[in-house]
């Protein structure tokens, strides 16, 4: 497994801890009630879980546990349901009407397709099989009010009150550049990965919809990318929504586990997330998560359980997994109860936190293990067996021990 290690310098490591670790009763405060409201209960003796798109609908039978949230679609009380614990997908600067292809906006707005600065390539995030949604112009107040009078507005009415905005990003990770007016070539971007004028845009952009949803009764969730290179920008923009959803959190499918710096920037910028409005922890395992080794269900669900706040929520999925049911594991959802108090770190470059009937064990260090000397009493680990004086992790691992 490739680890991933960071370019993220101490001081600014320092910075960031610094602005970023707000107190308990601070974030309490700033958690947003309509955003609670709108999804499923998060208790906070468990592990509540989130779903990704109804096409991999989520068991959770094994683990005694709920759905609160699902992120593209009604839901289990279905369409007909006002209070259903779904949302409306929409891609973040795209055409989500697939029949809107390049020659459908050549023909009725040549305006509002955005190019690469080869100034006939599209400039499309992915491209499928079936071709890509065009990629359009947010800059252009007639772009952002098509977006929202004719998907968003409907969704809401219809009941999805959270629109779920996919693929938000700082980056100018599809090289836009510019757009054609009236004939003429109109240069927005640089065309680079780093753009700091396309980075603005987002922002205004974002912070545009965010309001517009806002009007009309309903809440933005984010599927933000955290900006390795600027952690206080992603802040801000995740701050501009109600929701955050982080995919690929701590794992991403066989290629690596977040670790080091890299791992430090993404528990402090989750750990602010998760106490001031509902954050969803996407990771994206090895293998479909029935099938997981103990290794990594505990590496996922240990950091979860490090980062948690009063409006959590776990989803686990593998990009190798078609459409169907995906079963959740027992060992996702640790009889740990409720936290007895904050994250703080050990020796050895290691975090813990202690809960009711538990205590969570986390190493992000891609090179070296840590013992931690175990508090008085009798423990287990996730498999039933005792456990006792120093617990043993190896590199880039996590341990969830019960209580006896």
């Amino acid at each position: 497994m490739t680890r991933f290690t960071s370019l993220v310098t101490p001081l600014r490591a320092a910075l960031l801890g610094a602005l970023l670790v707000l107190p308990a009763c601070m974030a309490s405060s700033q958690l947003s009630a309509q955003a609670g409201d709108a999804l499923g209960p998060a208790r906070d003796d468990q592990v509540t879980f989130a779903q990704i798109t109804d096409n991999r609908p989520v068991d959770v039978s094994q683990t005694g546990s709920d759905v609160g949230f699902i992120w593209s679609g009604w839901g289990p009380r279905g369409r007909g349901d006002r209070e259903t614990r779904g949302s409306f997908y929409y891609p973040m600067d795209r055409d989500l009407d697939k029949t809107h292809d390049m020659d459908w906006y050549r023909a009725n707005h040549p305006d509002w397709a955005v190019y690469k600065c080869d100034q006939t390539s599209p400039a499309p995030v992915f491209v499928y099989s079936w071709g890509f949604n065009t990629p359009l112009d947010i800059t252009n107040p007639a772009v952002r009010d098509y977006i929202v009078n004719e998907h968003i507005a409907p969704a809401i009415g219809e009941g999805r009150r959270i629109i779920a905005l996919d693929n938000v990003s700082l980056n100018n990770d599809s090289n836009r550049c510019g757009v054609w007016r009236d004939g003429q070539w109109v240069p927005l971007y640089s065309g680079e990965k780093q753009d700091p004028k396309y980075a603005e845009a987002v922002f205004d952009y974002i912070g545009w919809l965010s309001k517009a949803i806002h009007a009309r009764g309903g809440l933005l969730a984010l599927n933000a990318k955290v900006n390795f290179a600027s952690p206080e920008q992603t802040q801000r923009l995740v701050s501009l929504g109600d929701i955050w959803l982080e995919e690929a959190a701590f794992t991403r499918n066989c290629e690596r586990r977040v670790s080091d710096d890299y791992w430090k920037t993404k528990f402090e910028l989750s750990r602010w997330a998760a106490q001031r409005m509902p954050w969803i922890d996407s990771d994206k395992s090895c293998a479909s998560p029935a099938a997981m080794d103990p290794d990594e269900a505990q590496w996922v669900v240990g950091n979860f359980l490090l980062v948690r706040g009063p409006r959590s929520y776990l989803s686990v999925i593998h990009d190798g997994d078609g459409k169907g049911v995906l079963a959740y594991p027992a060992t996702l959802n640790p009889p740990v109860g409720r936290p007895a108090g904050e994250p703080f770190a050990i020796a050895g470059g290691g975090w813990a936190r202690k809960f009711e009937r538990g205590l969570v064990v986390v190493n992000p260090s891609s090179k070296a293990g840590l013992t931690y000397s175990l508090p008085a009493g009798e423990w287990t680990d996730a498999a039933g067996q005792p456990v006792s004086g120093e617990l043993a992790l190896g590199p880039v691992s996590a341990r969830v021990l019960i209580a006896r």
